[in-house]
């Protein structure tokens, strides 16, 4: 039996040998997509290393939270086991005890599987849903406790991966440090946005978990790497926040940054942000408010890194930096909001009615960012597009504010490139979608 035979069980006869169709969400019952690597081999070697990792930290759990966490630890570790089995033998995704999520799974179901929830298996719903739902189901292993209930069982890596880019930081730091003394020009804000963009390399879901190293040049190398941006709309980003700042009608101007990735993607997001004060009064930084895609930013994350930085000693460029930023966030510049909404399975087409409340919210914002893979997935609704489509008809709707998304391509879904570019880099390197090695700085007005 081949591996993705063990992975799937019984299922095998049920899975196609075959791409994606066009024009429908990815999912991984079709065995050549990214979808299925992710939920066949990726998702459970994810898991098998939080278990791991639980496993041999309950004795440092224990001595930090109390012998009564340590002997948690078990439950969680038998959850998680679980939740592995269910998702290799294709169970049925079931019910969560949360409306939000209990009655997507009705909306799943009756959109895909002719309303029947038991058809709503991990290898045949579509692959956001199977995905988020994943992490959800690890999160609800922790909240099932009474002395677990907070602990973020990625928090170690995400720690790990900013010190192991410690040196990559600084040498940005030093590239950056005199770009903000005078006027910051367009040509300048670029830079900025180009150093954001390939931040969003590193990602610790996409390696499940592996160290992912930096590049302590990449500041020298934006030249290079502009040829790897298959669709660049960083020229009419300037002019439309300009406007959309001067439609404001002099009232106090704000951008709604979405976040990705702690670590280092999210001190190149920070260095960014910082030359937009330059054009505006405030940025709202938007984070998730569980666990998430091992990787992703979180309230405490956001602190911890700035608190990291001013106690960086020996490296005074990033401790300048931290109690810059450190400053923004105490003068109510900058502030960070978590919201549920960010880690439900909708796509973002659905939030209007979904979560009227956060829509309105960005409605208010002068402009808004959307930084990488997760949140271009979501912005798509995860659809496997014809690579042509215009990417705001690829929105199908939203829109609350003008927006950019940030995103270098770790997922087989695009909008908004020629076909000439993609059947020339298909017949390059079939992983051309999936590698993390193109770029995308797209706009929707």
């Amino acid at each position: 039996m081949s591996n993705s035979q063990e992975h799937t069980s019984g299922t095998v006869a049920n899975l196609l040998d075959e791409g994606n169709p066009v024009g429908v969400p990815l999912s991984a019952r079709y065995r050549k997509g990214f979808a299925f690597k992710t939920i066949g081999y990726r998702l459970p070697v994810i898991l098998t290393k939080v278990i791991d990792q639980m496993s041999r930290d309950k004795n440092e759990i224990g001595e930090r939270l109390g012998q009564e966490a340590r002997s948690e630890v078990k439950e969680v570790v038998g959850a998680l086991a679980k939740l592995k089995n269910e998702l290799v033998t294709n169970k049925a995704i079931t019910e969560v005890n949360d409306p939000v999520w209990d009655d997507y799974l009705s909306l799943m179901a009756k959109t895909y599987f002719d309303d029947i929830k038991e058809e709503v298996k991990w290898f045949f719903t579509p692959w956001l849903h199977a995905e988020c739902y994943f992490y959800r189901r690890i999160r609800d292993a922790f909240t099932a406790t009474k002395y677990l209930k907070e602990y973020d069982p990625f928090r170690k890596q995400k720690k790990e991966a900013y010190r192991e880019a410690v040196e990559a930081s600084s040498v940005l730091g030093v590239f950056t440090e005199g770009k903000l003394t005078g006027e910051v020009t367009d040509d300048i804000l670029q830079t900025f946005l180009e150093l954001s963009l390939w931040g969003n390399k590193c990602d610790l879901s996409l390696s499940t978990g592996e160290k992912v190293s930096q590049n302590c040049e990449l500041g020298e190398q934006l030249g290079e790497l502009r040829k790897s941006i298959l669709c660049d709309d960083s020229t009419q980003v300037w002019s439309t926040l300009s406007q959309a700042i001067k439609d404001n009608g002099g009232q106090e101007s704000s951008i709604g940054y979405v976040f990705d990735n702690a670590g280092f993607e999210l001190f190149t997001d920070l260095l960014l942000a910082d030359a937009l004060m330059s054009r505006v009064q405030h940025i709202n930084f938007y984070v998730k408010a569980l666990p998430w895609f091992i990787s992703d930013v979180m309230v405490y994350d956001f602190h911890w890194l700035l608190k990291a930085m001013r106690n960086e000693s020996g490296v005074p460029v990033l401790q300048k930096l931290g109690e810059k930023w450190s400053a923004y966030v105490e003068s109510g510049k900058w502030s960070v909001v978590d919201e549920p909404f960010w880690t439900y399975s909708h796509g973002f087409h659905e939030m209007k009615d979904a979560d009227t409340k956060l829509y309105d919210a960005l409605s208010k914002e002068s402009f808004l960012i959307f930084k990488g893979d997760l949140n271009y997935r979501k912005l798509t609704g995860d659809v496997n597009w014809p690579h042509d489509t215009p990417f705001k008809d690829s929105l199908r709707g939203f829109l609350p504010a003008p927006l950019v998304t940030l995103r270098t391509l770790k997922a087989d879904v695009v909008a908004g490139i020629s076909l000439k570019i993609s059947k020339e880099l298909q017949s390059k390197d079939p992983d051309w979608m999936v590698t993390g090695n193109y770029g995308l700085i797209q706009l929707a007005k």
